[in-house]
């Protein structure tokens, strides 16, 4: 009889992330950095709820988290090598803005892509963040749990009702804690490989 692996505490948690998703909905979760709304990146409608929750107008993109290089690589073909390895060395989760690959629109929904045709995507380290990207078998679409113009919610404690409220699916995972508690670096890169410091 084969001995029985040890789950993650925080498993059936993920796993019931990664149903809401498959189904259609909107989870609020914690992240490698602060708590977070999320959504399958493909799904139009789950995107347009988020703007909606977070009353943000829809000229303000989302990001993506990804869970390996490699799907990463579908959607950023041609980031430079700078890029990967800020993302091996830094210390502190990194949001790289890159132009996206010209297949891209026709597969990610509308608000993630800007009018610049770049995209905003982090390689998650965060073995509960990547369990649940695995599940749905694509990007998520992630922005802090926040309305628009108030602060970032640090905890879950501080995340405002109406945000709780929006979610379909409200993650129990570090809950009574905090994640990572400080928002990413962002860093931007255009199509000559040149660096951007947008949020240090």
């Amino acid at each position: 009889m084969g001995r029985k692996k040890n789950r993650p505490d925080w498993q059936d948690d993920a796993l019931g992330a990664v149903r809401a998703l498959k189904n259609g909905e909107v989870i609020l979760h914690s992240t490698d950095t602060v708590w977070g709304l999320a959504a399958d990146a493909f799904n139009p409608d789950c995107i347009d709820r988020i703007f909606s929750i977070k009353n943000r107008p829809k000229d303000s993109t989302l990001m993506m988290l990804v869970d390996s290089p490699g799907m990463l690589e579908k959607y950023m073909p041609d980031l430079p090598e700078a890029a990967w390895e800020l993302m091996d060395v830094s210390d502190r989760p990194v949001t790289i803005v890159a132009p996206c690959h010209a297949d891209a629109p026709a597969k990610l929904a509308p608000g993630l892509i800007a009018e610049d045709k770049t995209i905003a995507v982090r390689l998650v380290k965060d073995d509960y963040v990547a369990f649940i990207i695995q599940g749905l078998g694509r990007p998520l679409a992630s922005t802090s749990a926040n309305i628009t113009g108030s602060p970032t919610p640090l905890s879950f404690s501080k995340i405002e009702a109406n945000v709780k409220n929006g979610a379909s699916y409200v993650a129990e995972h570090r809950r009574k804690g905090q994640p990572n508690g400080t928002p990413s670096m962002i860093i931007r890169f255009d199509e000559q490989g040149r660096i951007e410091v947008v949020r240090s």
